[in-house]
């Protein structure tokens, strides 16, 4: 049997702290991504919009996990 590797990026944006008018929210996002499909073109996409709004500085952390067969 093959592995399966499964990306798993986990990020968090806000405070926990007192309500802040400037930063009104705790926001935590989950993308999953299964490495047998390919989604160089949408990294390609989203860099390209990045890059169209004036976001130039930019990182996008991943790293692999493997799944047990």
């Amino acid at each position: 049997m093959s592995n399966k590797t499964l990306s798993v990026f986990i990020d968090e944006s806000g405070d926990f702290g007192p309500y802040d008018i400037r930063a009104p929210f705790y926001i935590i996002s989950m993308v999953y991504h299964n490495q047998s499909s390919d989604i160089s073109q949408n990294i390609k996409s989203f860099n390209t919009h990045l890059l169209n709004i004036g976001y130039k500085h930019h990182a996008i952390h991943t790293a692999p996990l493997p799944i047990p067969n």
